[in-house]
């Protein structure tokens, strides 16, 4: 910018003087005079254009001050000694929480009026528990209810089902799906073996061969004694039919 300035103040002189050239001597004053301001006005433009780049350059010098104090606190954030991660503490998923003991989401249980042990689905979700029951048939027995199923073996496939009969203690209305369809199911009394947990517990009766598991565990089995891990299955084996009868 300085250089330009130079080069107009320059330019700006050699036309003072061919235009001294061309005039008469009687001109001289005005042509000083002339070229006096035109000298005042390239000095101020010069001083103007100095002052800007001065200006400029302080404004970059400060720029580049701040960036030099950001880059400062980054690496001061970077060199800050990270907390030590906490490690939780890792819970044996077949020990008890409390007087609690863990279920997987799938368990094996033992029931004692079919002497056989089934794979159950633990279902939070479901209150009561059902068991896969076929060819039911209702009876009367010394005036009480009664009702004839037949549980098939699902880990022998060859063996023939278990004909099993029972005194009906209620019959459970169950809604099926979204729509007002509702399905009347006898509903037993049964004794269940978990783990070392034995218990009596309601089993409603239905059709359960289109269904992964024969055997369905409401909450009303496992309420207030154990909580439930679905990330995980069988976490308290297998139920043993041996001295179970």
């Amino acid at each position: 910018m300085i250089r330009s300035a130079l080069a107009m103040a320059t330019l700006s002189l050699l036309a003072g003087c061919a235009n001294l050239q061309g005039q008469p001597q009687d001109q001289g004053p005005d042509l000083a005079q002339m070229l006096s301001n035109q000298t005042d006005t390239l000095t101020a433009a010069l001083e103007q254009q100095c002052q800007g780049y001065a200006d400029h350059t302080q404004a970059v010098a400060a720029l580049t001050e701040q960036v030099a104090q950001l880059q400062q606190r980054v690496d001061t954030l970077n060199t800050r000694p990270q907390p030590p991660k906490v490690e939780c503490p890792r819970v044996d998923p077949t020990s008890p929480i409390g007087d609690k003991m863990v279920l997987g989401e799938v368990e094996r249980v033992f029931v004692q009026e079919t002497g056989m042990a089934f794979d159950a689905r633990v279902d939070t979700g479901a209150e009561s528990s059902s068991i896969d029951a076929q060819n039911i048939t209702l009876f009367e027995r010394d005036g009480k209810q009664w009702v004839r199923f037949e549980v098939p073996n699902r880990d022998n496939a060859e063996s023939q089902p278990k004909t099993v009969e029972a005194r009906v203690i209620r019959t459970a209305q169950i809604k099926k799906g979204v729509v007002d369809d509702t399905q009347e199911r006898p509903v037993i009394l049964a004794r269940l073996k978990l783990g070392d947990y034995v218990a009596e517990t309601e089993l409603n009766l239905n059709d359960r061969s289109h269904l992964d598991y024969p055997l369905l565990l409401g909450r009303k089995f496992f309420k207030d004694i154990a909580v439930v891990d679905v990330s995980r299955t069988h976490l308290q084996g297998s139920a043993k039919t041996k001295g179970n009868q």
